[in-house]
């Protein structure tokens, strides 16, 4: 059965004047821009599967799910990055899809953020009950020399712990980012649940995503 289309609604805001694959896409020609605002959307796929992705303007006769409209697609565990420039006094919305490669079955929800010029938004690909879910969220990276400083997202509700010169605890809501958590050492300070991860892959001094079935680490992926 085909479910209703995976979608997000975004709203851009202008402030001042005017991966694996990436993509840039304009809204209004340049020669109107003088100079094009521009927002990166990176697509972190965490669904176990291929994932194909759509952008377009709100509005309109197209459809979202049109073979013009589609900006990306990733294997899972993968990154896609795809790029927005547009020139507007008022808000831009733009709506986001994204549905499975093989079945092109979705599921649906919509969602407004609010970006300023120069932002970056993760989207991120998951399973919500065995159902594909899309959820956004801004990139802010917050690096401290030779330490991991680090955001997780959940598939599902989890207990993160940090073991370290100072011990913190805090829930993981599923669908939803934690705060930043600071972890001193690569390996046996960080808990998802009762299992330790191990970030020595990873390098100190940088941010990252961290994205997490509520016990595993799926994926990592660097804040910039």
């Amino acid at each position: 059965m085909i479910r209703p289309a995976l979608t997000m609604c975004i709203a851009l805001y202008i402030t001042g004047c005017g991966g694996d694959s990436s993509s840039v896409q304009e809204l209004l020609p340049e020669s109107e821009l003088g100079g094009s605002p521009q927002v990166d959307i990176d697509f972190v796929n965490t669904a176990n599967k291929s994932v194909d992705y759509f952008v377009k303007q709100s509005g309109g006769t197209e459809t979202l799910f049109d073979p013009n409209t589609q900006v990306a697609s990733n294997s899972n565990s993968e990154v896609a990055s795809h790029s927005v420039s547009w020139s507007t006094p008022t808000p831009v919305v733009l709506d986001i899809g994204a549905w499975d490669t093989n079945t092109q079955s979705e599921t649906s929800e919509s969602l407004e953020v609010m970006l300023n010029r120069a932002d970056k938004l993760w989207a991120i690909a998951w399973l919500d009950n065995d159902e594909l879910a899309l959820s956004t969220i801004r990139q802010q990276p917050s690096s401290q020399e030779g330490k991991y400083s680090v955001r997780v997202f959940s598939h599902s509700d989890s207990r993160v712990q940090v073991i370290s010169s100072v011990i913190s605890a805090i829930e993981a809501k599923k669908g939803q980012i934690t705060p930043y958590l600071t972890l001193e050492n690569c390996s046996g300070e960080l808990f998802f649940a009762a299992e330790s991860i191990s970030l020595c892959n990873l390098d100190p001094g940088k941010s990252y995503l961290l994205v997490t079935d509520g016990e595993d680490l799926l994926m990592a992926a660097e804040e910039k």
